[in-house]
């Protein structure tokens, strides 16, 4: 499964056109539209909360506690000195990391 997130990734990074309807002039909350709808897809498949696993990931990877905000609001914190451009690099680069690395059996 991790595999194919990770494929989805590299298209959305190579040809967003492919998955936005604004294409390469997607804003970071095209992204965070997108990658809510696959966690929430994934959970009811799996039953795994994929935005609490990677908040709590994120948490303890930037050093940065903030239980009760959810993973994309973490983010855009953490990143907020970032232009648009460079958070939506940054989201990618943070998603394919994570599940890349982190084993969520």
């Amino acid at each position: 499964m991790e595999t194919k997130i990770i494929e989805l990734i590299h298209i959305i990074k190579r040809r967003p056109g492919m998955v936005f309807f604004n294409g390469t002039n997607a804003v970071l909350k095209d992204y965070i539209h997108f990658f809510e709808g696959v966690f929430y897809s994934l959970e009811f498949a799996l039953n795994i909360n994929f935005e609490r696993e990677i908040s709590k990931w994120y948490q303890e990877k930037v050093k940065f506690k903030a239980p009760n905000m959810n993973w994309f609001a973490q983010f855009d914190h953490v990143n907020e000195k970032l232009s648009t451009e460079e958070k939506v690099a940054k989201l990618l680069e943070t998603l394919e990391d994570f599940f890349l690395n982190h084993n969520l059996k």
